[in-house]
């Protein structure tokens, strides 16, 4: 695979899992509230999960096409 279509995949599974946390998060902050995270800190855990998830599945689809050719 080229080095444009791991960067275009990259920036869509980005896109895409922020765009989902931005529509889930409101019941997402307010669970996260219910157990003592003000709404600041709900919300630094969801977009530090939401960038953690996009690196491991860059990293895993980075390994396994460099490797396969």
């Amino acid at each position: 695979m080229g080095r444009k279509i791991i960067l275009l995949g990259f920036w869509l599974l980005g896109y895409f899992l922020g765009f989902f946390a931005w529509l889930v998060r409101g019941p997402v902050i307010s669970g996260l509230e219910n157990i003592g995270l003000s709404s600041d800190a709900a919300g630094a855990l969801i977009t530090g999960f939401a960038g953690s998830l996009v690196m491991l599945v860059g990293v895993i689809m980075w390994s396994y096409f460099s490797s396969s050719s």
